[in-house]
């Protein structure tokens, strides 16, 4: 078992090429005159530094290693800068009180154009701040920053959490979503499973034929609950029934209809169960290549005739949809559109991302840059073993051996991946559960739920 991972927030800004240029000939100076005019048509902001002594305000909920050592690093290189950061000193038993408070101070406070000047986005509404204007479209300054190279990062992952055509919140970090499976049984049954392009329907298929291939008692393909199965497959599909920009939802359609009617098959035809006691596919989330290995090979060591030997399989894709993993961002930052300090806070976003944080702070998650990826794995095998993480039982203290073959199909998910996955906890959940448990019980029909689910979901995106 991994131990939970909280989330928090990061964010990004970018640097005009011509903003940065030092005078020269006056044809040159012409044609920076021609940029700068240029950039400023399409509103980029100047952002030049300019070296006067400034403050970057920076919020974030939890209290992070990470983002204190890059503000030493950081202050250090820029004597002029000083970063302002700021998070909430909190414990488990006033943890959900603390971050409700957090959530509602920092959205007033950006509301009144008083929000700080980065923030961390991951307990926040992002989609609700970029219908409202609030953050800084970072791709128009990624674009027109010749020092911001995206192709040293995973450029897929850049791709996916775009909304509205732009990014507004930058991941410093991101999981990897995918399903875990039984590789002795599936080895056995005989069964060929092509997991990159396979659909929930699919998905049937092959467990029908591991079924039929082993008729071991009280097992299963996937085991889970209705309501939880269903949210997750929202959750994988979020910006098919959520535009987080726009505040609307679509819940009334024949698509989650579908897939209330596809959630329910799985159980009736035991596919999935509630209350099998061992399953072939389980849900897991990936957060470092260590990680990766922990997952891969603790199923080998549960014990005489509890081991298999376990292997990662991409997530069934709703229908209609190209093939792809599952991701979500870890440490996203924001900017406040009302900053004062852009140039220095995206100055700063660079900072986070460059080898020597991302390398050197560590984080949990994967780097966004792929050099450091890349250097994590040589650590790795450097190293050449990877202790479990698991603090009591039969895998405390067990050392699992990692060779190159044991990372191969990594990063071929990690290039994959391009559906972000909705993590934020939220009415949306609830409402979900509650009102499809009459669907799931007979009660009501699909398109009715869809419906009560849809009203019900509208008035809270405009409340």
């Amino acid at each position: 078992m991994k131990k939970t991972l909280f989330m928090m927030l990061t964010i990004l800004l970018i640097i005009s090429v011509s903003a940065c240029s030092t005078p020269a000939g006056k044809g040159e100076t012409q044609s920076e005159n021609k940029k700068t005019e240029t950039l400023k048509e399409k509103n980029t902001p100047d952002l030049k530094l300019d070296g006067e002594k400034k403050t970057i305000v920076f919020s974030t909920y939890f209290p992070d290693e990470f983002f204190k050592q890059a503000k030493k690093k950081y202050e250090a290189k820029h004597p002029n800068i000083t970063i302002d950061l700021r998070y909430v000193e909190s414990d488990d038993a006033h943890g959900e009180a603390d971050s409700e408070k957090y959530i509602k101070t920092t959205n007033t406070a950006m509301l009144s154009g008083a929000g700080p000047d980065l923030i961390e986005m991951d307990l926040l509404p992002m989609g609700s701040y970029v219908n409202k204007q609030l953050l800084v479209n970072m791709s128009e300054m990624m674009d027109h920053d010749p020092s911001f190279q995206k192709d040293q990062y995973f450029t897929n992952i850049l791709d996916a959490v775009t909304l509205n055509g732009g990014i507004y919140g930058m991941p410093l970090n991101f999981f990897l979503y995918g399903l875990v499976g039984n590789e002795t049984v599936i080895d056995k049954s005989g069964v060929k499973i092509d997991d990159q392009n396979w659909n929930w329907s699919q998905f049937v298929d092959v467990a029908k034929e591991l079924k039929k291939a082993d008729s071991s008692k009280n097992q299963t393909a996937l085991l889970s609950e209705s309501p939880y199965l269903l949210n997750e497959m929202v959750k994988d599909q979020y910006a098919t029934y959520v535009d987080q920009a726009k505040g609307e939802a679509n819940f009334d359609s024949q698509g989650f209809t579908a897939l209330l009617q596809q959630v329910k098959s799985l159980f009736d035809e035991q596919v999935a169960s509630e209350t099998a006691s061992r399953s072939i596919f389980w849900n897991t989330s990936i957060v470092s290549p260590a990680d990766y290995i922990r997952t891969m090979k603790q199923s080998e060591h549960y014990g005489k005739g509890y081991e298999f030997t376990s292997k990662l399989y991409a997530k069934p894709h709703a229908d209609g949809k190209e093939a792809g993993g599952y991701f979500r961002t870890y440490k996203t930052i924001g900017m406040n559109a009302k900053s004062e300090v852009k140039a220095e806070a995206w100055d700063f976003i660079k900072f986070m991302l460059s080898d020597e944080v991302q390398a050197k702070a560590g984080s949990a998650g994967f780097p966004l840059n792929k050099n450091v990826y890349q250097k994590q794995v040589h650590l790795l095998l450097q190293e050449g073993k990877v202790i479990s993480d698991q603090e009591m039982g039969p895998l405390k203290g067990k050392v699992f051996d990692v060779k190159a073959q044991d990372l191969q199909g990594l990063e071929h998910f990690l290039a994959e991946a391009i559906y972000p996955v909705e993590f934020r906890p939220s009415k949306i959940d609830e409402i979900i559960t509650n009102e499809s448990k009459a669907f799931f019980s007979g009660q009501k029909s699909a398109e009715d739920v869809g419906k009560l689910i849809q009203n019900r979901v509208t008035t809270f995106l405009n409340e």
